[in-house]
């Protein structure tokens, strides 16, 4: 009998909202924090564009590799995708010395020092890589990454540049 309501509860802390990972179809949090120019950034000011939101680590070897590639994705793609790189709990130095690292890049960098915006996206792994649509809403979601994930992110994206969302465009949470 014990065993039945400890599979209850288990079943209920996984089914709550406080153990809910935020997913498709989903609005995310806005704010993504702010550039090593002091701007912020916010997924509302691309709204009408597909957004790459993905957080990493300076210690994450798949991290390191998939910036390369965003950066790639990013000049190819132009201003109809804009991608976002929040960098999570890393210190100020290892922050800048990736940055140093991609001088040339054209990914947008922001810093979440506390982790407070990767927990407002519920981020539990890292690369954790968010595909949102043009209405501002979550269209897929990718943690890790390798070639086989790189392929469906391209693939998320052109769907959406083909066939965008017909919904309202979703309000700011």
């Amino acid at each position: 009998m014990n065993l039945r309501i400890l599979a209850v509860c288990l079943l209920a802390l996984i089914s709550s909202p406080a153990g809910a990972r935020l997913g498709v179809g989903a609005v995310p949090p806005d704010a993504l924090g702010k550039t090593p120019g002091n701007d912020k950034v916010n997924i509302s000011q691309f709204r009408g564009t597909v957004v790459i939101v993905t957080f990493w680590a300076s210690w994450c070897g798949p991290c390191r590799s998939e910036l390369p590639v965003l950066d790639v994705l990013q000049k190819s793609a132009g201003d109809r995708v804009r991608i976002i790189a929040v960098n999570v709990k890393d210190s100020r130095e290892d922050y800048k010395l990736i940055r140093q690292q991609m001088k040339d890049a054209a990914i947008t960098f922001t810093h979440d020092t506390r982790g407070t915006i990767a927990d407002g996206f519920d981020v539990k792994g890292y690369p954790n890589l968010f595909v949102i649509d043009q209405t501002g809403r979550i269209a897929a979601v990718h943690v890790g990454f390798n070639d086989e994930s790189l392929a469906r992110i391209v693939g998320d994206i052109n769907k959406l540049l083909v066939d965008p969302p017909k919904r309202p465009l979703a309000l700011t949470p």
